[in-house]
């Protein structure tokens, strides 16, 4: 059996906030002078205003073991629900004690009352995607829907009136790249319908395919400046490619390999951030952690720690690892905080107000 991690699969010490000379007078809001944009968070409306230092692309509690062998979608435990929830809200407060502000999750699917539970024990604002993740790794019901109607209504239903049987709203719409399967196809031009009809912005799972998806979603309608594409830097060889047309027509590029020099090489993520940066679309880059981990035999086990990278390092990679440890490293590879402050916090400001 392949055993590659699910970024793989696309390509076949605590430092204070003060210490990174990122503090309030750096990171501070970009859109004061546009109007009122609220975004629906688990705690309710914020506008994009105040969302501060942003992590766009995270998972606060994650479902299915990382290897292509693994079972699809697995449950949390009954019996260690409450270690889950109380281990979630540790990780977001330590990541408000560095400076973050407001971290999306990229689950489209998850028990949205047991993140009730999480969003009322931390100041962190948290924004819940609805949408469609790989079909391999979903529940059975999502997996068996096929009818892009549906899917269609489904995500609106979240979006608009809220998540199961709460008033919880979702704030973004998450679709995920497996090959260019008819299903996979569906969900884009379902997530392209809903972003053309109410304007809600769109995070993919991508990679190597996420010029396609921008051909697709495009096609079917949505808005480029309200696409957002994730792990783009993985297997680019530092070279930035055809994802400079994405960003010269409004999408936005999401990097979040920051340590795991398996993804992509250290050298390699500093020379495509940079190029970007150098052709003037430093405002079309984001960046975040993508910080996962699930239960494995009742131990917390952190994306890249099993097979085939056995990473010691880790269950490091949490979200106060972006001020901690990644900011510090750009800033020593030559970024200036302005560049930073324009990955963390005015883009993601951009992104959800609508604004090109």
């Amino acid at each position: 059996m392949n055993t590659l991690n699910r970024r793989a699969f696309l390509n076949k010490s605590a430092l204070s906030l003060g210490s990174v000379v990122l503090g309030s007078a750096v990171l501070g809001s970009s859109c004061k002078s546009r109007k009122e944009n609220p975004v629906a968070t688990l705690s309710g409306n914020i506008d994009c205003n105040n969302l501060g230092t942003t992590l766009m692309h995270e998972h606060i509690l994650w479902f299915a073991g990382p290897m292509e062998e693994n079972a699809g979608y697995t449950p949390i435990p009954d019996d260690l629900e409450t270690e889950t929830v109380d281990f979630a809200v540790s990780l977001l407060n330590d990541a408000a004690r560095v400076g973050i502000e407001t971290v999306v999750d990229l689950t489209p699917f998850r028990p949205i009352k047991l993140y009730a539970r999480i969003a009322e024990r931390t100041p962190v604002n948290i924004i819940a995607s609805t949408g469609f993740y790989r079909r391999s790794k979903v529940p059975k019901w999502m997996a068996d829907m096929d009818d892009e109607k549906q899917m269609e209504e489904r995500m609106l239903k979240e979006l608009t009136d809220g998540i199961d049987d709460t008033k919880i709203r979702a704030g973004i719409i998450k679709v995920a790249g497996e090959g260019g399967t008819d299903w996979e196809k569906k969900t884009f031009r379902a997530a392209a319908l809903v972003n053309k009809a109410i304007g809600t912005p769109i995070a993919t799972h991508s990679g190597s395919d996420a010029f396609d998806q921008f051909n697709l979603l495009l096609k079917s309608g949505a808005n480029p400046h309200r696409i957002l594409y994730s792990h783009v830097d993985v297997g680019r060889k530092g070279k930035p490619g055809d994802l400079l047309t994405i960003a010269k027509e409004g999408g936005y590029l999401e990097v979040d390999t920051f340590g795991q020099n398996f993804y992509t090489p250290w050298n390699e993520l500093v020379s495509f951030l940079r190029s970007f940066c150098d052709a003037g679309f430093a405002g079309k880059v984001i960046i975040s952690i993508d910080s996962n981990w699930h239960w494995e035999n009742k131990e917390k086990i952190f994306e890249g720690a099993g097979p085939p990278n056995f990473d010691p390092n880790a269950a490091n990679r949490t979200f106060a690892y972006m001020m901690t440890d990644a900011v510090p490293m750009l800033l020593k590879s030559g970024f200036s905080s302005k560049e930073i402050n324009t990955f963390l916090v005015d883009n993601p400001q951009k992104f959800f107000s609508g604004v090109s």
